[in-house]
């Protein structure tokens, strides 16, 4: 159930209303329930505490004063450009927050990592509504304090630079960050090979790739334009795969048994 909420004007092209919540069991369903009540593109749910959002593949994930989780509500004009948010917004996001530390990195599809441990992903939940496309970008960062989990390695805005944050600065720049994303996909403006060489993390590094209980090991080498990852297999040959097929973990982790496939209940993300 919603509780009593806060409107704040924002007023950028993409961004245009923040509604705040003291606590929702998901910033996710509850932008969804205001498509269908009727909102304006670039609404967004902020929520200071989350007791049942959930990641990719349904894992469940949960936020508190350490935090920040919102979402982002977008008209978009096609579900391609819908298939390619996570990782525009992904994009954006790095670049803005790579001000609190260059180890800020997306790692593909929709986790934010900084080296060798997760600081937070992205849910983009997609609807029709009225004739016209609709999507729900959630994000979730820990700002604070990891929100650990026994097979993620986990680390916080704070830790990578050394002071502590308030959620507003942070939210500032992530919607900044999300609101030229936007624009940059909407005008065809990302070359996501180059970002990728630039803003992303574990391309041209062993890794195991992991699909209906088998794991593999590759070399990531490129995002596509369509966002597909082109990886390299241990004989040389390439192939090119969907977010929807694979799963992406560092070798190190895999090999320790920080990540079990098959694990529903772990958090990949957000809302």
């Amino acid at each position: 159930m919603e509780t009593t909420h806060t409107v704040l004007q924002w007023g950028l092209p993409h961004i245009q209303t923040i509604h705040l919540y003291a606590s929702l069991p998901s910033t996710n369903t509850s932008a969804k329930d205001q498509i269908f009540r009727g909102c304006v593109h670039g609404t967004v749910v902020w929520a200071l505490e989350q007791t049942a959002g959930r990641g990719r593949r349904g894992r469940p994930w949960f936020s508190d004063s350490t935090s920040l989780t919102f979402s982002v509500i977008w008209r978009l004009p096609d579900y391609a450009k819908a298939g390619l948010l996570p990782l525009a917004l992904g994009l954006g996001l790095v670049r803005e927050l790579q001000v609190y530390s260059p180890q800020v990195k997306l790692k593909w599809p929709n986790d934010l990592w900084a080296g060798e441990r997760k600081l937070g992903g992205i849910l983009c939940e997609s609807t029709k509504h009225q004739g016209e496309i609709w999507v729900v970008a959630g994000v979730g960062l820990n700002i604070n304090r990891p929100m650990q989990a026994p097979d993620i390695p986990a680390v916080s805005l704070a830790e990578c630079c050394g002071v502590p944050l308030t959620r507003f600065e942070v939210l500032t720049l992530a919607l900044a960050g999300a609101n030229a994303a936007l624009a940059r996909l909407l005008a065809d403006d990302v070359e996501w090979s180059e970002e990728f060489e630039r803003f992303g993390n574990f391309l041209h590094r062993s890794v195991y790739l992991l699909a209906q209980g088998k794991a593999w090991r590759a070399i990531p080498r490129q995002v596509l334009p369509d966002g597909r990852l082109l990886v390299e297999a241990e004989d040389g040959s390439l192939r090119a795969v969907l977010a929807e097929e694979v799963s992406l973990r560092p070798v190190g982790h895999y090999q320790s048994g920080e990540y079990r496939e098959g694990d529903k209940n772990r958090g990949d993300k957000t809302n």
